[in-house]
C-alpha cells in the first residue's frame, strides 16, 4: 500500500462554500470546477482571506494528485466571523 504523499506532490489549498460544493474562483466568483478553483497555496492564506470577506459555510479543501489523500476541514465559525 502506498504511503501518504511526498514532498514532490502536487497539492492545492482550496475554499469550497459547504452547502453548494463550489469553489471560490477570482474576482468573488464560484465554479463546480476544482480545476478552475484559486490555489491559496497556504492554508492560512485561505483562512485569512475568509476571515476578511467574512465568508461563513465554507471548508477547506485539501486536493492532492492522488485524490485519496485529498482532505475537507471546516473552516471554524470564530475564524469566519471574527472582525479585524
Amino acid at each position: 500500500m502506498p504511503g501518504p504523499p511526498s514532498k514532490g506532490h502536487d497539492m492545492k489549498i482550496l475554499l469550497q462554500n459547504s452547502q453548494t460544493k463550489h469553489y471560490f474562483s477570482l474576482l468573488g466568483l464560484w465554479t463546480a470546477k476544482p480545476n478552475l478553483a484559486y490555489d491559496f497555496r497556504h492554508s492560512a492564506r485561505a483562512l485569512d482571506f475568509a476571515r476578511v470577506n467574512e465568508l461563513t459555510d465554507v471548508q477547506l479543501v485539501i486536493q492532492f494528485d492522488d485524490s485519496q489523500w485529498d482532505n475537507i476541514v471546516p473552516v471554524p465559525l470564530q475564524v469566519a466571523t471574527i472582525s479585524s
